[in-house]
């Protein structure tokens, strides 16, 4: 579940259940993981990101697809193509 916010340095957030996965728009820019293990797929490039943890993501033409792990919701913030970035790689 993707719930909108109006304001581009504030984040969104994703909601996902054991078991979903979600496509992330291309927009997206930047995840961070706040509660749960996340999946991350994009461009044949497998990354596991815990509570707390961070990545930028680089432009692709594919789209990057997110998942929970180990049975656990998983909570995400993200943020779309923006002039702020939240934090520094």
């Amino acid at each position: 579940m993707l719930q909108k916010n109006p304001q581009c340095a504030v984040p969104d957030r994703i909601i996902l259940m054991n078991k979903e996965a979600y496509k992330l728009p291309q927009t997206v820019r930047a995840i961070q993981v706040l509660s749960g293990i996340a999946w991350l797929t994009l461009d044949k490039q497998d990354i596991i990101l815990q509570s707390s943890e961070k990545t930028l993501l680089s432009p692709s033409k594919n789209a990057a697809v997110i998942s929970a792990l180990k049975n656990m919701p998983l909570i995400l913030a993200v943020w779309r193509d923006s002039k702020i970035m939240p934090f520094d790689s």
